[in-house]
């Protein structure tokens, strides 16, 4: 296993999101720039996440990033550089835009090091006996480095420790839990606050609104575990602010018809809807067609963890001042975190076992909206936008 990589220091980088900047000549986004446009801060956010954002804003060569494509749709790659490290993202599912995109996110940053030699990715389509065999098959190649997007939970945990106990470093992203101990039978989680997203989205609702408002909270798949944690959390602030009600809760299934019919049932109920709290972006589009079929003004405010920029366009296009969005973050960037801090752990650094990613609350405003681009596409990658339109030309 190769050791000793330096940090990298860079002043100005090609990223800049939701605008075309690519390498030579042309406006560059800064470490602190994608820091602030991400994250909502450049402070106290600990030397792994410092490190993974210098590394995004470092330009890639142009043959850097024809490599990106290359490891990108061919699911492996020879980096080229000679390095002896492999590092491989074992994806629990992978067959759609947003995953897509962090499967790219950990690609490129994987090619800001040179002593990496090989990049390889695997989908388990949803299948945890194949997301097991994958790991497998990592563990049989000697793998240095593996970054799992841990859909399949607890039922992966003896395999990650299989591959610790090979000497290999494995890190999870996205608050997908593996149980164990983090730190011990992995290096390290990396997640936001999800209990503090869920506060958010209630703190932010209540900031713009005046008198009693009535909330409904969206929800994923029944008892899924990130919209229990973040709802027990909206529940205890909705309970601080006079005047506020719950109004009822409803599963979706992250899906845009699952919304639709929610929502629809609400407002078959109700007169008046003031706020709506959900995670997914792109499955609350479902919502606004519920909107329009009703032929109900869009008189809402909307507080969202993700932001697939669909939703930013249909919010343009009803030009309605009244239909207020807000929004954290899709976090496709967290595969960079964690891949940045295994590679400080091969380097011999210091990594937390948990690392907690920061989250900022934004309103939507005009001009989030790139209709050349899939409409799933998170606004808040650090993937820039030449490189997503070569992604998805076809």
């Amino acid at each position: 296993m190769a050791m000793g990589f330096r940090p990298i220091a860079v002043a100005a980088a090609t990223i800049m999101v939701g605008a075309v900047t690519t390498t030579a000549g042309m406006a560059q986004a800064t470490k602190e720039e994608l820091m602030m446009r991400a994250l909502g801060t450049t402070e106290d956010v600990g030397a792994v996440i410092e490190e993974a954002f210098a590394r995004a804003a470092a330009p890639l060569t142009e043959e850097q990033r024809a490599k990106a494509l290359e490891c990108w749709s061919d699911n492996s790659c020879d980096t080229g550089t000679g390095g002896e490290i492999t590092v491989a993202y074992a994806d629990g599912f992978g067959e759609n835009v947003w995953r897509r995109v962090t499967a790219m996110e950990y690609i490129m940053q994987a090619l800001t090091y040179p002593e990496v030699g090989r990049i390889l990715y695997s989908s388990a389509r949803g299948d945890p006996a194949k997301a097991i065999a994958d790991m497998r098959a990592y563990i049989a190649q000697d793998v240095d480095v593996i970054v799992i997007f841990a859909d399949h939970g607890a039922a992966l945990l003896p395999t990650v420790r299989e591959a610790t106990e090979a000497g290999i470093l494995v890190t999870v992203h996205n608050g997908t839990d593996v149980g164990g101990e983090a730190g011990v039978d992995f290096v390290s989680s990396i997640a936001e606050d999800i209990c503090g997203l869920g506060t958010a989205f209630i703190q932010v609702v209540a900031e713009n609104s005046e008198g009693p408002t009535g909330v409904v909270e969206l929800g994923g798949t029944p008892g899924n575990p990130l919209s229990l944690a973040w709802q027990a959390c909206s529940d205890a602030e909705i309970a601080k602010h006079e005047g506020m009600e719950l109004l009822g809760v409803a599963d979706t299934n992250w899906t845009q018809e699952g919304t639709f019919e929610a929502v629809s049932s609400f407002l078959a109920q109700y007169d008046k809807i003031d706020a709506y709290v959900y995670e997914y972006a792109d499955g609350f589009r479902g919502a606004v067609r519920a909107y329009e079929a009703a032929d109900r003004d869009m008189d809402m405010i909307v507080a969202l963890r993700t932001d697939e920029q669909g939703l930013f366009c249909d919010w343009e296009d009803a030009a309605d001042p009244d239909f207020r969005i807000f929004y954290s973050s899709g976090q496709n960037y967290q595969s960079r975190i964690a891949l940045t801090a295994a590679m400080m752990k091969v380097a011999g650094d210091e990594v937390p076992a948990g690392i907690d990613v920061p989250f900022s609350m934004k309103e939507v405003t005009t001009g989030l909206c790139n209709r050349d681009l899939p409409q799933e596409t998170s606004v808040s990658t650090l993937i820039d936008t030449e490189m997503l339109a070569a992604m998805f030309a076809n």
